[in-house]
């Protein structure tokens, strides 16, 4: 159930919520308010949300307006668990376990790519690098490589190859190639 954020401006108009409009920035924000939009919803806030949210003035209006946030995304409203709120925080603590390096794992390529796409359906990793023969999908032939993993998204258009590497030996992966395949 998603609704359209520019209407959140004039929700919180009408419910004598809004305070003045040019308010703060992001950068004024503290504590858990400030980690919220910086962190736990960074990747999936639209810019019309987090505009609407940085106006707000009042604690109260900003825990008002991250309710509503996770109802409009919330697939059963009915029941008492909202599923995607629940899914979004599971995958930020696999990101931070799994694909923490120098930095907190949500903030890694992997980490974002995982928060926002979900688990890939296949991983082809190889943590020590190495020979490896490359699919005529991507050209074909041997190349040496440092650690990579190529990810698999299974989609209705065809398949979606992640492929990250991590080049220093850091732990701390990139993207080097997406490609697509029928």
């Amino acid at each position: 159930m998603h609704s359209r954020p520019g209407i959140w401006i004039a929700v919180l108009a009408a419910a004598g919520l809004a305070g003045p409009l040019a308010a703060q920035t992001a950068e004024e924000l503290q504590g858990p308010f400030k980690r919220w939009l910086d962190e736990d919803v960074a990747y999936i806030i639209t810019g019309e949300e987090r505009e609407a949210y940085v106006q707000l003035t009042a604690d109260a209006e900003r825990e008002h307006f991250i309710e509503s946030f996770w109802m409009r995304r919330d697939p059963t409203p009915d029941s008492s668990a909202n599923e995607y709120k629940e899914e979004h925080y599971r995958r930020i603590a696999y990101a931070n376990d799994r694909f923490a390096a120098r930095i907190p794992g949500w903030k890694t390529v992997r980490g974002r790519t995982y928060i926002t796409r979900g688990p890939p359906d296949e991983i082809e990793s190889h943590p020590s690098g190495g020979q490896y023969r490359r699919p005529s999908r991507e050209g074909g032939g041997f190349t040496a490589n440092h650690p990579f993993e190529v990810w698999r998204y299974r989609g209705a258009e065809g398949d979606m190859f992640l492929e990250f590497e991590d080049p220093a030996m850091t732990g701390e992966y990139r993207l080097r190639m997406s490609s697509s395949g029928q």
